[in-house]
């Protein structure tokens, strides 16, 4: 009987200790193998930022110093007009020979992704009304333009709109009256020249 006690309980400690790790087995939870596929089907996609259709925006070109607004209209093309003062200083024979306020409206198709930003091609056309100085005398007059830019716009944290381009226009300035005498300075003129584009503006 001694000898059969001695036996059975080390029989018996290790048949509980097997039950108790069965037990055990059967109320752990279950790891399922890694599925990526799993994991992506779970993942919420965000929709994408919505760049801002407006932009309030200051003029600062070649002839030019204004304000104006932008809209975009459709997703790659966005509608400006600005409105300002104009001193056309690089065509006349002096700086300060003709003056004036300047209306322009242009289109932007954005070439590369979506407005306002990217690559742009933009033709345009601005009208206005000037006075210039013929003879020491002031004089009123009009003013014409029209041309084509290229250029690049930047959205920059978000808000900060940054526009640069440069092309060609046709520009012409025409004042009342004529000059008296042939060295008298004319400030009216007619002629293709160089056009650069600036503006810089907020966004929303």
């Amino acid at each position: 009987m001694k000898h059969f006690s001695i036996v059975a309980l080390p029989v018996a400690v290790a048949l509980l200790a097997a039950l108790a790790g069965a037990a055990h087995a059967q109320t752990a939870p279950e790891h399922a193998p890694h599925d990526p596929d799993a994991e992506e089907a779970d993942r919420v996609d965000l929709p994408p930022k919505e760049l801002p259709k407006n932009v309030v925006l200051a003029d600062l070109g070649l002839h030019v110093v204004g304000a104006g607004y932008q809209r975009t209209v459709a997703p790659r093309l966005a509608i400006s007009l600005t409105g300002g003062l104009y001193q056309p200083w690089t065509t006349t024979p002096n700086i300060d020979d003709v003056r004036g306020a300047y209306l322009r409206v242009r289109p932007y198709f954005f070439v590369t992704g979506a407005a306002p930003r990217g690559l742009w091609l933009s033709p345009f056309f601005q009208a206005g009304y000037v006075h210039g100085t013929r003879e020491a005398t002031q004089k009123p007059g009009s003013m014409l333009a029209a041309g084509l830019a290229v250029g690049y716009a930047f959205l920059l944290a978000d808000h900060l709109h940054l526009s640069l381009g440069a092309g060609g226009q046709w520009h012409r300035v025409r004042v009342a009256g004529t000059a008296t005498s042939p060295s008298g300075d004319d400030p009216s003129f007619s002629k293709l020249g160089v056009h650069v584009d600036g503006t810089l503006g907020y966004a929303f």
